[in-house]
C-alpha cells in the first residue's frame, strides 16, 4: 500500500551537511509514498555534499525569519485553554524564578508554530495536496511537532514527530522546560523517540505513562562494507566523529590520548565546527604531531570508507548530551569497539560486550587506564569484541530493518 504525499519537515536536509542521517531513512521511507515534499529552514544550496534525495523527491525551503514575524499578533493566544493549561503545568514543574522564562519559551514557540501552520496550509493549498493523503513529519519534537499537533487537533490529518536527545531530555536547558510536550504528544498521531531513554522522560517529564502515544523507533545506519577483524601492523589507532563544540568535549579525549602508556597512538578526529581552531591548538599543545590528524567535515560515505580501509582499534565518544548517538552506530557497523559517555540513550547501544561506558563526570586518568588495558588485551579478546560490535549493529541498528519498521508505521498513523 502507498500513500500519496509525505510532507517532512526538517532544518538542513538535504541542503547542508547536517541531518546527515536522514539519507539512509529517505532510501526506505520514500518508496512508500507517491511523492515527498521536503520541507527544510535550509537555504544551503546542497552542491558536492553528496546527500541522498529521493528521485519522487521536491524540495521546499520555508524562512525562519518569517516565522518570527508578528509577534504582537500572538498576544491573543496567551489566553487560549492550550497556553493557560501548560502555564499551569510550568508553574506547578518549576521554581518560581523559572516561571517567566517559561513563559516566554512558551509564547515564542506557540507563535513559531501558529505562523508554520498557516505556512503549511498555504503549501498544501499552492501544490492542490489534499491533506487527508497526507503523512505530514517533522523530524525534530519542537516547534514544527507543536504546529503539526495545532494542525491534526483542527484538521484531523495525519501527523508524526520524532524526537532526539536536546528536544527530548528537558534537564538540557535552562530553565529545565519544554513547552506544549503534553499538548504536543497528545494530538500528535504518534510521537517516536529515537531511544527507550527518551520515551521514559518524556513520561517522567509529564508524569504520566505515553503508551499508545509514543513508539521507540530506533535510527540506524547502512553499510555494506567490510569489516576488519585481523589487525595488521603495530600502530593503534582511535577515531572520534563529532561537531567540535562545547559538550563534545573534544579536548578530554586529547587529555586521554596524552596520558596513554601504549606506544604508537594515532588519534583522528571527523568533525568541523566554531572551536576547530582553538582545538587544533589545544592538540598541538598536548601531543605530538604525528599522534592526531583533523580529518574536518567529509561526507558520510567517505567516513564508512574510512572506518572499513582502515583498521579503527577503537572509537571515543566523550560528550556530555547525547540522545542515541549515529557516530557510534556507525563505528559499530564497522566492527569498532566503542568508549562512551553513559549519557542519553548511549547505555542502549554501547555495553560490556562491545565497549566500555564511563561516567559522564568521568575522571582522564581512568578512562586512559580503561583504553590502555583494552589495547594490551590478546588479539582473540579484540576480535571477539569487534564480533560483538558489528553483531550489535547489524541485530538492533541497520538501517533497512529499523526504518522498514518506521515505513510501516507511517502508512497505518491516522
Amino acid at each position: 500500500m502507498k500513500r500519496k504525499t509525505l510532507i517532512l519537515l526538517c532544518d538542513n536536509y538535504p541542503l547542508s551537511a547536517r541531518e546527515f542521517f536522514i539519507d539512509d531513512e529517505m532510501r526506505v521511507i520514500a518508496s512508500r509514498f507517491e511523492k515527498v515534499v521536503i520541507y527544510t529552514a535550509s537555504t544551503g544550496s546542497g552542491e558536492n555534499l553528496n546527500r541522498y534525495v529521493p528521485d519522487n523527491a521536491e524540495i521546499v525551503s520555508f524562512s525562519r525569519t518569517k516565522l518570527e514575524v508578528g509577534k504582537l499578533k500572538s498576544i491573543f493566544r496567551i489566553f487560549s485553554p492550550m497556553f493557560i493549561a501548560e502555564l499551569f503545568f510550568a508553574m506547578k514543574k518549576l521554581s518560581v524564578k523559572y516561571w517567566f522564562a517559561a513563559f516566554k519559551i512558551m509564547y515564542v514557540e506557540i507563535h513559531r508554530a501558529t505562523n508554520l501552520k498557516k505556512e503549511l496550509l498555504q503549501l498544501c493549498a499552492n501544490s492542490k495536496l489534499s491533506m487527508g493523503d497526507c503523512v505530514f513529519y517533522s523530524y525534530w519534537h519542537d516547534y514544527k511537532a507543536l504546529a503539526l499537533a495545532m494542525l491534526r487537533h483542527k484538521y484531523a490529518c495525519a501527523c508524526v514527530a520524532r524526537s532526539h536527545g536536546w528536544d527530548n531530555f528537558a534537564d538540557r536547558h535552562n530553565p529545565p522546560y519544554l513547552p506544549f510536550k503534553g499538548y504536543t504528544i497528545e494530538n500528535l498521531s504518534q510521537t517516536f523517540t529515537i531511544s527507550q531513554k527518551g520515551k521514559s522522560c518524556f513520561e517522567d517529564f509529564l508524569n504520566r505513562n505515553l503508551d499508545g502515544r509514543i513508539t521507540v523507533s530506533r535510527l540506524g545506519k547502512f553499510n555494506e562494507r567490510p569489516v576488519r577483524f585481523d589487525k595488521i601492523g603495530k600502530q593503534v589507532l582511535i577515531c572520534s566523529c563529532s561537531d567540535i563544540i562545547g559538550y563534545k568535549r573534544v579536548d578530554k579525549i586529547i587529555d586521554v590520548i596524552s596520558l596513554l602508556k601504549i606506544p604508537d597512538v594515532k588519534w583522528v578526529h571527523i568533525g568541523d565546527d566554531k572551536l576547530r581552531s582553538e582545538i587544533e591548538h589545544y592538540a598541538a599543545e598536548k601531543l605530538k604531531k604525528s599522534q592526531y590528524e583533523f580529518l574536518g567535515m567529509i561526507p558520510n560515505s567517505s567516513i564508512l570508507d574510512y572506518y572499513s580501509e582502515n583498521y579503527v582499534d577503537l572509537f571515543v565518544n566523550l560528550s556530555t548530551l547525547e540522545g542515541l548517538p549515529v557516530s557510534i552506530m556507525e563505528a559499530m557497523s564497522a566492527g569498532i569497539p566503542v568508549v562512551a559517555t553513559d549519557v542519553g540513550g548511549t547505555s542502549e547501544i554501547v555495553n560490556s560486550s562491545n565497549g566500555f561506558l564511563v561516567d559522564a563526570d568521568f575522571d582522564v586518568a581512568d578512562v586512559a587506564s580503561i583504553i590502555d588495558d583494552y589495547l594490551v588485551k590478546t588479539e582473540d579478546i579484540h576480535r571477539e569484541y569487534r564480533r560483538n560490535a558489528y553483531k550489535f549493529w547489524l541485530e538492533n541498528y541497520e538501517a533497512g530493518k529499523n526504518y522498514d519498521i518506521l515505513g510501516n508505521h507511517l502508512l497505518s498513523v491516522k
